[in-house]
């Protein structure tokens, strides 16, 4: 002994004893000091002598029991053993069978001891560390003489992994069973491979006796629902692919080049036998040989078809782990785990889509490398499996896609993109030819539908209330809520898969197909479908102009949205339905008289002619409306789609295609509207245009006619309209040669009674007209006259300065010697003699007005007819036109006073509506003529209008008392009728310049809103009217709210040299009812 190893053991010796003697949690800790202290190389020349203590004391039976201090033991023995390289055998053997008495039990559930959590885990990882400190030789020497121990404590490792709920104990048990079984990554080399191949074929002999059951434990580890992270998920599949690849290594699997006479022999033999085995045998097998590797390759099949599953996980790095089996697999065990093989490729190519982009990149980069480097059989075989396999998947995957798990969803669509893009590749896809056997096309076409099923609700007949053309057009495509697609992910997936199949050259196959059974069944999904497919970046161009001609079929195009039926006709409509019914396209009821003169007389149209097919008006169900709408909107969005796919070469079909997207974009319904804004923007982009108005207006001729052409047809008037008034929206002035023809045949038609039933058509292309007139060519505002704040006292001065002006006049008529009468005659007569004077000036003629004055002045004579309106919407719109369109004509004043009186009396009749919407539309019309006319309008709005809206505020002021805030009366109709007259009111009063008598009354019926127990909204327009008033007529103003607070306060009067002044009692700056008095000095502030 060297004389520094002797002095270490000096050192050591006292340490030991005491610890032999007392192994106390003190001693315990000095021992680890001591271990610490020491070298490496004096713990390994010592070990023995260090380990003894130890090993005595948890060997010894005291100790049993004493778990506190037995895990402080093991503790001390981990720390030497991870510092030592363990060169005696029989310590080896001797500190094994110490840890397999403290840590197993065979009476127990997987032979695990009920000792605590805490010395479970330090008992297995001292075991870990034994196996990793181990010579080679000794390890070799191990497997050879006591594999039983080994596989005991493989056994328990395992099995503590699947039992326990201690996470890091389960970490720590498969560690340990990679040791024991030397496929830990620090035994292993980068590839996991053991480097020695005489310890290789050692470790394999002990692995192929317990593989079966070592996996099926690690595959339950593995698939636990209770497994808290991820961490033990990859650690059981780092486990598993470890030991199954080094077992069932195809390296391992002897073939033999040549065939022998005994081979043959071996062969008869078997097929006399029939070639069976017997469970009872399958443990009799040689190992390693043929036999056991197709009897092991069945077996784990099973534990593969399991572990398949966690493709789904939610965690990247248990599917990287998953994609890293599946690849060894297939590139080291391809011969002896053929029945998994097809399932380890359809792993990497459904992963080769992951979203995480590690994981993504490794399985195309292992599916590449595996077809490049397989053998040409491998690939046949493989490429057969995936055949079988994509019929599969079809079938499969409504099923799938109709549960609630979103990652296995997401898997299988990855899986069927996956299997597309492998089948397409290279010159000659093989996909085409898979799918042209046992009706491939139409399982491919069912399959995709019903997976991408689309659900219907009510609010697919939402009719918007506003509607804006030049908004930002959707994105998605609200009117799509699929049933089984259930997030983004899903259905940005489904989407590619399309896309591809659109690419592939068999898209055309598939695109008859769709359209065959579209046809057949008029389903909405084959729509999405063929939007998808035509739509595809590298699709032909003949698969978007297919698509266009299939879509503006009129049978296709055009469906019922409504459920209710088109009321019969009337003999009123018809003057005599006996002698001709205008709507009896399909059959002519005339008795006698020959149909083409029928025709011909009533409607202008040949015998000869093809008849338009009538659109239907009615749906039998309301579930018929729905699904009616969402195909119109997926048709719609179609059109758009093939003109961004066709580009420049879309031109041609603007003629076919223009005004239908058009009509869409002015359709009533909110999601067959936004589905034309998209497909309108789509189709200007690919025509090269920055706006649509820039489209229209190069494509003008095309909607003209095409208007002109509907306005003529009874059962396409409300189409042309609704095209004219998006067209208005979309365009500028200088569009407007081309509306003025179309806006005047609209308007004869209205004045048809038969018509009437497309008035809010008509309505809405006035409304739209005016509108474009208004931004078009915008008026100029003059700014309201407001007289400046007066102090109190200027009406008495200027009382004051009228009579000083009288009697100064008075006395200038007596010093002239004149009478007051005398002067009156004098300019009587002056006044008749300039009258007689002959004035020769020449009247000049006005000039004619501008055509869209005179346009606008027909629209607005022609509405007032419609403002007593029976039905609600059509009464709203043409109050709105009235408020729009009476501004335009304002500089015409000579136009303006005769419209404003034949307005007046339909006016006045809307002001006993008890509909609130109405009321609130009539008074911004009553507003509007307020501030054109002035006090034209004046006399009529005291004596009729006033007193009902007087009224109306008086008795509402009740309701809305106490609904403030979280009072649901603020939604409802009265409430809006409130804000709007007491908005209405402060212009009003200004503009019709009302005396003060006609102001105390408006002021009386305001000034109940003051009340802080009324609405904040309404106290808000209470206090800003009578800021208004204020501002109009300060005294009148000042008086009524004096009176209104009812106080005692004095104000001194200023000095004054004209007149001496009292003091005034009562002011309105404060008010004695506090519920009043904040909002009246609001008023002042």
């Amino acid at each position: 002994m060297n004389p520094k190893l002797k002095a270490a053991f000096t050192q050591m010796k006292p340490v030991c004893d005491k610890l032999m003697i007392n192994p106390t949690p003190e001693n315990i800790k000095d021992y680890l000091e001591l271990i610490n202290d020491l070298k490496r190389e004096y713990l390994q020349d010592l070990q023995q002598y260090l380990l003894f203590p130890i090993i005595s004391h948890l060997q010894s039976k005291e100790m049993e029991g004493r778990h506190e201090v037995q895990r402080f033991l093991l503790i001390a023995m981990k720390v030497i053993l991870d510092k030592i390289n363990v060169v005696s055998f029989e310590l080896c053997i001797k500190i094994e069978m110490t840890l397999a008495v403290l840590a197993f039990d065979k009476n127990k559930p997987g032979m695990i001891a009920e000792i605590p959590e805490e010395m479970k885990l330090t008992a297995i990882q001292c075991m870990t560390s034994l196996m990793l400190n181990i010579e080679t030789p000794l390890r070799l020497r191990l497997i050879k003489s006591h594999a039983p121990l080994l596989a005991q404590a493989i056994f328990v490792s395992v099995h503590m992994a699947k039992l326990e709920k201690f996470r890091i104990l389960r970490l720590a048990a498969l560690e340990s069973l990679l040791a024991h079984t030397s496929m830990h990554s620090k035994l292993t080399d980068a590839t996991c491979m053991i480097t020695d191949p005489v310890l290789e074929e050692a470790v394999v002999q002990m692995l192929c006796c317990i593989l079966p059951g070592v996996l099926a434990t690690l595959q339950d580890v593995a698939m636990c629902p209770n497994n808290p992270g991820h961490a033990v998920i990859v650690m059981a599949l780092n486990a598993t692919h470890r030991i199954m690849c080094m077992t069932m290594n195809d390296k391992h699997l002897k073939t033999s080049s040549t065939v022998t006479v005994a081979d043959i022999m071996k062969v008869i033999k078997e097929k006399e036998s029939a070639n069976y085995v017997s469970k009872a045998k399958t443990s009799q097998l040689p190992k390693l040989s043929k036999e056991w590797f197709e009897m092991a390759g069945e077996k784990l099949e099973a534990v593969m078809r399991s572990l398949v599953r966690l493709g789904a996980h939610e965690h990247y790095k248990v599917r990287k782990e998953l994609s890293v089996l599946c690849y060894r697999v297939l590139s080291e065990c391809n011969s002896t785990m053929q029945p998994s093989i097809s399932m380890c490729l359809d792993i990497l190519i459904s992963l080769s889509s992951d979203s995480y982009t590690q994981v993504a990149n490794y399985c195309s980069h292992a599916r590449a490398q595996y077809f490049r480097n397989a053998s040409p059989n491998s690939v046949l075989n493989a490429m057969d499996s995936l055949t079988r396999n994509l019929f599969m998947v079809l079938g499969s995957l409504p099923r799938i896609l109709n549960n609630i798990d979103s990652a296995r969803k997401l898997a299988s669509l990855n899986l069927l993109e996956g299997y597309v893009e492998l089948l397409s590749e290279g010159s000659s896809q093989r996909l085409t030819s898979i799918l042209s056997s046992n009706e491939g096309y139409s399982k491919l076409c069912d399959s995709l539908a019903s997976a991408s099923a689309i659900q219907t609700d009510l609010a697919l007949l939402n009719r918007h209330a506003a509607r804006d053309v030049t908004a930002t057009p959707p994105i998605d495509s609200p009117w799509c809520k699929f049933r089984h697609l259930d997030n983004k992910e899903c259905i940005t997936k489904f989407q590619r898969i399309c896309l591809l199949l659109g690419e592939t050259e068999c898209g055309q196959l598939i695109l008859d197909t769709l359209l065959d059974t579209f046809r057949e069944r008029r389903d909405c999904e084959l729509l999405f479908l063929m939007n998808l497919m035509a739509s595809a970046p590298k699709s032909t161009d003949s698969l978007a102009k297919r698509v266009i001609d299939a879509y503006i079929e009129e049978d296709i195009w055009y469906l019922p949205l409504e459920v209710a039926s088109e009321a019969p006709i009337t003999d009123e409509e018809t003057l005599d339905i006996s002698v001709y019914n205008p709507r009896a396209w399909d059959k002519d009821n005339v008795p006698g008289l020959f149909e083409g003169a029928t025709e011909t007389r009533y409607t202008d149209i040949s015998y000869l002619t093809p008849r338009t097919q009538m659109v239907p008006t009615g749906c039998r169900t309301l579930r018929q409306a729905q699904h009616n709408m969402v195909q119109c909107c997926l048709l719609t969005e179609g059109l758009g789609l093939m003109a961004r796919r066709l580009g420049k070469d879309f031109q041609p079909y603007l003629l076919k295609t223009l005004c239908l997207v058009l009509e869409r974009v002015g359709s009533r319904y909110e999601m067959l509207h936004l589905s034309g804004v998209k497909a309108i923007n789509e189709i200007k982009s690919a025509c090269g245009n920055t706006t649509v108005g820039e489209l229209i207006a190069h494509n003008a001729d095309y909607f003209t006619h095409q208007i002109t052409r509907r306005l003529k047809k009874a059962w396409n008037t409300q189409s042309a309209l609704e095209i004219l008034s998006v067209v208005m929206e979309y365009s500028d002035s200088t569009i407007l040669e081309y509306m003025y023809g179309i806006v005047e045949d609209v308007l004869l038609q209205s004045c048809d009674k038969y018509y009437q039933k497309n008035l809010y058509s008509y309505l809405q292309v006035f409304h739209t007209f005016v509108s474009c007139i208004y931004k078009w060519f915008p008026h100029k505002r003059t700014e309201n006259e407001h007289t400046d704040t007066k102090d109190v006292l200027d009406d008495v001065l200027e009382y004051i300065k009228s009579e000083e002006e009288a009697q100064r006049a008075i006395n200038e008529s007596e010093k002239d010697g004149r009478s007051v009468e005398e002067m009156f005659n004098e300019d009587l007569e002056r006044t008749e003699n300039d009258a007689l004077d002959y004035d020769d000036t020449v009247t000049k003629e006005k000039p004619p007005l501008p055509k869209h004055i005179e346009v606008t002045i027909t629209i607005l004579k022609r509405c007032i007819n419609f403002v007593p309106a029976k039905n609600r919407d059509d009464a709203i719109l043409t109050l709105q036109i009235l408020t729009l369109g009476l501004p335009v004509i304002k500089d015409y004043e000579d136009e303006l006073l005769p419209l404003v009186h034949q307005t007046w009396g339909p006016l006045v009749t809307r002001f006993e509506d008890t509909d609130t919407a109405v009321l609130r539309r009539a008074l911004d019309v009553l507003v509007t003529l307020a501030m054109l006319s002035k006090d034209f309008i004046r006399h009529r709005t005291l004596k009729e209008v006033l007193p009902k809206l007087y009224k109306q505020l008086h008795t509402l002021s009740t309701e809305s008392h106490l609904k403030d805030t979280g009072s649901s009366y603020r939604l409802s109709p009265p409430f809006h009728l409130q804000i709007a007259a007491l908005t209405a009111l402060a212009p009003l009063t200004t503009e019709l310049r009302l005396s003060e008598d006609d102001l105390e009354e408006a002021m009386k019926c305001v000034s109940v809103y003051l009340s802080r127990k009324q609405p904040k909204p309404l106290q808000a327009l209470a206090i800003q009217f009578f800021k208004t008033i204020l501002s109009y007529n300060f005294g009148a103003a000042w008086l009524h709210l004096r009176g209104f607070c009812n106080n005692s306060n004095v104000i001194q009067p200023p000095n004054n040299k004209f007149i001496k002044l009292a003091e005034i009692i009562g002011t309105p700056y404060e008010c004695d009812n506090k519920d009043y008095d904040k909002n009246v000095k609001a008023i002042f502030n």
